[in-house]
């Protein structure tokens, strides 16, 4: 055994994807990893028993713990975390910009309310951070020891940086001490700015392409150079057919409804771009710049899977020190109807998978659908529904918040919780009536209502799952008295009914937050539920 070991976890490490191909060396792999993901590695078996544990922490299995990053203010909007380079980077409710250690929560590098917006909306990606300005333009800038100078020179002449950039890059120069490249860790320089013929009212970064999209059209650029790729229009028409199927009479006399209408969200990835509108999830493919596919919002049932979550409770000792509880999931099978009903809901944020194969996509009454293999649903026959699982996460009468969609792992922020589903995806692509196998994780002490409705943002890494919160509503281990009444809130939930109620045209329009007081947190900082390899686990 001691003497094909090496051999043995290098084949294991495949097998499990910890690698992805047979001829790197184990000080490549381990490049794949962040320091504070598997620290330093000197063998295969080391690098798969690391892996396996922070696998085993994300199912709430081993150890997880909750740190709160004070030094990213009280003020927090969006978050970017590259666990990479160590450092979280922040927009803010009142303005500005901060990129703050990851380790050691000291600031790195900032840049003023007077320059970055209140609620500045910002993405990442490769070193390159983008948000939006005041008159709607795009400011990308560059992680400044990625910088190159031949690839700074190769911008077009209509997105080089504007004078007001550089100024402002020069006083947080100074102001932080962008002395060399090894000082740098955590400083940007201005690299472009991106104009849009047309007002746009979400973007989304995939690099090296920033996808925007305005009311009736879409713009892509790349943002190595500035250049405006291309232009998608007349976004808003499209057919209704849910995945392959004919129009029928009800989606016909919905005139209203006809439309893509307001966009929530863009999401962007090398082949296709998709759309979140208050009536569809749309998408385009890049190749042609043609729609190719829509789902209804606002047509049921839109799984042939429905699962939610059981009223049976976990014991506290079933917690192992984690963080995560795992939830009983109830599973059914959703008869097909002859004609579909008719529920007025809407897509609020989508995400494609990291091997682009899976869409999630989550819905404003705390419905996640989660399609697998979805290109299936191009071809000729194939309907989105046959590809597709609904999960009701809580009440249904409670909003959702945001979605993240990394490493195979869906996370979601309702209402009634923070939660990660982990699908097992050979389940979801079985053919015949077999039930899809889906584990559901709930993080029980993020479950003050008023601070989940407040939650802004949420961002997963290898190692953690990042969203703000007002630290004042934090339990304490000493106060399993709130712990206790959260929980009992969230449980007495699961009972909601879906509540509705018809609007002019006639139709059933799904009601969220009804009874809800408007209660805003006094703070938002960054907390985050760490799964990192404790040392001396198993």
């Amino acid at each position: 055994m001691k003497t094909h070991e090496n051999t043995i976890y290098h084949q294991a490490a495949l097998s499990h994807g910890y690698v992805s191909l047979i001829g790197p060396t184990i000080e490549e792999a381990a490049r794949r990893y962040s320091q504070r993901s598997i620290g330093s590695v000197n063998s295969w078996k080391d690098l798969c028993l690391k892996r396996r544990k922070i696998e085993r922490n994300w199912s709430g299995i081993g150890p997880s713990k909750i740190t709160v990053h004070q030094g990213t203010g009280k003020n927090v909007h969006r978050i970017k975390v590259d666990e990479k380079a160590e450092y979280i980077l922040t927009t803010s409710i009142t303005g500005g910009l901060l990129v703050t250690d990851l380790q050691d929560d000291r600031v790195l590098w900032s840049l003023p309310d007077s320059h970055v917006r209140p609620y500045a909306h910002c993405e990442y990606g490769e070193g390159f951070v983008i948000f939006d300005y005041i008159d709607g333009s795009k400011e990308v800038w560059r992680h400044v020891p990625d910088w190159n100078d031949e690839e700074a020179a190769a911008v077009v002449s209509e997105a080089t940086p504007t004078p007001r950039q550089l100024r402002v890059s020069r006083t947080a120069a100074e102001r932080h001490g962008t002395e060399s490249i090894e000082s740098a860790r955590g400083h940007f320089r201005p690299w472009a700015i991106l104009r849009s013929p047309l007002t746009t009212r979400a973007f989304r970064f995939s690099y090296p392409t920033l996808g925007a999209a305005g009311w009736d059209c879409i713009f892509l650029w790349d943002v190595r150079t500035g250049t405006l790729i291309q232009t998608i229009e007349q976004i808003q028409s499209g057919e209704h057919n849910n995945g392959g199927g004919a129009q029928d009479q009800v989606a016909a006399a919905m005139t209203a409804l006809d439309l893509l209408g307001d966009i929530n969200y863009i999401e962007v990835s090398e082949k296709y771009v998709i759309l979140c509108g208050s009536h569809f999830l749309r998408l385009f493919s890049r190749a042609t710049g043609r729609f190719v596919l829509d789902i209804c919002s606002w047509k049921h049932p839109l799984s042939m899977w429905h699962l939610s979550l059981s009223p049976h409770r976990p014991t506290r000792e079933a917690w192992n020190g984690a963080s995560l509880v795992s939830q009983e999931v109830v599973c059914r099978r959703v008869p097909m109807p002859e004609s579909p009903e008719v529920v007025i809901d809407e897509f609020i944020a989508v995400h494609i998978s990291s091997c682009g194969s899976h869409l999630a996509g989550l819905m404003l009454s705390s419905r996640l659908i989660i399609i697998h293999d979805f290109e299936r649903a191009l071809q000729p026959g194939v309907k989105v529904v046959d590809l597709s699982i609904e999960i009701q996460l809580g009440s249904p009468c409670l909003s959702s918040r945001y979605l993240a969609f990394e490493n195979g792992r869906i996370s979601v922020v309702t209402k009634t919780g923070v939660y990660i589903i982990q699908p097992d995806w050979l389940s979801l692509s079985a053919e015949g009536d077999s039930p899809p196998k889906v584990s559901i994780y709930r993080v029980p002490v993020l479950g003050d209502t008023s601070c989940l409705g407040a939650v802004s943002c949420l961002q997963v890494t290898d190692t953690g799952l990042f969203l703000n919160w007002d630290t004042d509503f934090l339990p304490t281990e000493d106060n399993d008295g709130a712990l206790e009444l959260m929980n009992n809130a969230f449980y007495n939930t699961l009972s909601d009914q879906r509540r509705s109620a018809s609007v002019g045209n006639g139709f059933p329009v799904t009601l969220v937050d009804v009874d809800e007081p408007d209660l805003d947190p006094e703070s938002s900082t960054v907390i985050s539920i760490d799964f990192m390899p404790c040392p001396g686990s198993s």
